[in-house]
């Protein structure tokens, strides 16, 4: 991964994100290609990049790079 430029600064930033579902229930064995593509769609819609993804039976884990005026909220 490398530093993003701007004209005044020079930035790097991750978030590293979890989506749990409610009570651990196993639905991403079944769901779980249609939201990583969901989730691709997303990130290109808002412009940040998603560096990893990985899904497991009942969470996934996102590695997130953002511009410096994007929030995680």
């Amino acid at each position: 991964m490398e530093y993003k430029r701007s004209k005044h600064f020079k930035y790097l930033i991750l978030y590293h994100i979890i989506l749990v579902c409610k009570y651990r229930h196993p639905l991403l064995i079944i769901l779980g290609d249609a939201i990583k593509l969901i989730l691709y769609d997303i990130s290109n819609e808002l412009g940040f990049d998603i560096e990893v993804m990985e899904v497991d039976k009942n969470h996934i884990h996102l590695l997130v790079q953002t511009k410096s005026d994007i929030s995680p909220k």
